[in-house]
């Protein structure tokens, strides 16, 4: 699923000129009023109702395994109080699979920028996991996409007897986030890079951290590559993932859901084990990641990728497909 609102990245030419704040990303006219002054959009978050008291009373947008959007966040989002601070939201629930799933955050850089963190939620509405605000990186404007903090990591998805499955993902910034600024690269220093010129030496600027933003949201951001594609998303190639720190998120005035560390370490280890190699079939695989693995599997084969293809068939198998081999086999005789 794939929902656009349209930016204008004149920043990812790299046909910039010197250097206001205001000339380091041009936005269309519906999302320029997300990158105005952090201060009046601070005033503006401040003003702002708030919509619930709990964190089960968020109104959560249902999403599939392959959603893709560019999230406007602006004063028409849900606000909620936290007690890292109030902030305006994106909330999702997420897909019930047999696997988990890797999720992709990016915010966009203007002349301001939303710093996200990310709280992760069970079933009952309780704080698995906190992505916070640090393991976001910044990363430089090159070709086509522009200045931006990014982040990936792995949702548990799956339903266990065993595991806390992940039902419910929040996006949100807090007060101290508000308070920080963001250094990047000067964008001239950044053209003169790809043109193989000499650096000019401009300083670089900081941009400050805003309520309103502009944030990618990608699930399984590489589907090319299947949705067990072993990627370092945070340690090394086959290494298990370093645990992110799990901060207490709750509601202002009410009782604290507290994360702890072993929790946050235990859910993270195990939801990025590698999968042992086995011929025998898993539980049947739930009908929607079967139809993707399908359509998967005859896209590649149209492509001419038939290794691709043939690792997208034992992937499905080891996660309980019954008929991707059949769909293997049917869309070569096809081609």
């Amino acid at each position: 699923m794939r929902k656009k609102i349209g930016v204008v990245l004149g920043a990812t030419l790299l046909g910039l000129t010197a250097c206001s704040s205001g000339d380091l990303l041009d936005m269309s006219s519906d999302t320029r009023h997300l990158f105005g002054d952090a201060k009046q959009a601070i005033v503006s978050l401040e003003g702002a109702p708030v919509c619930c008291e709990q964190l089960s009373q968020l109104s959560y947008q249902a999403v599939t395994f392959d959603y893709v959007a560019e999230e406007g966040i602006d004063t028409n989002r849900q606000a909620f109080a936290f007690n890292s601070g109030k902030s305006f939201v994106l909330a999702y629930k997420l897909p019930i699979l047999n696997t988990n799933v890797p999720v992709k955050i990016e915010s966009i850089i203007g002349e301001t920028l939303f710093a996200p963190s990310v709280a992760l939620l069970d079933e009952n509405f309780q704080v698995t996991r906190v992505i916070p605000a640090n393991a976001f990186k910044y990363q430089e404007l090159k070709g086509f996409s522009g200045n931006m903090l990014s982040g990936t990591f792995r949702v548990s998805t799956e339903q266990r007897s065993d595991r806390v499955r992940e039902a419910y993902m929040v996006v949100y910034t807090t007060d101290q986030s508000l308070f920080e600024s963001t250094q990047i690269v000067h964008p001239e220093r950044s053209r003169a890079k790809a043109q193989a010129k000499a650096d000019p030496g401009l300083p670089d600027p900081f941009i400050p951290h805003s309520p309103l933003g502009l944030v990618n949201v990608t699930f399984n951001p590489d589907l090319s590559k299947g949705i067990f594609a072993d990627e370092a998303w945070f340690g090394g190639k086959n290494s298990e993932l370093q645990p992110a720190s799990v901060e207490p998120v709750a509601v202002q005035g009410s009782n604290t859901v507290q994360g702890s560390n072993a929790v946050g370490a235990a859910v993270v280890a195990s939801s990025v084990e590698p999968a042992k190699k086995s011929n025998s079939l898993k539980k049947a695989m739930l009908p929607e990641t079967e139809a993707f693995y399908n359509k998967l599997i005859e896209d590649m084969i149209k492509q001419g990728e038939i290794d691709k293809a043939l690792k997208l068939v034992e992937e499905a198998e080891y996660a309980g497909s019954r008929s991707a081999r059949n769909v293997f086999i049917d869309a070569i005789k096809n081609n």
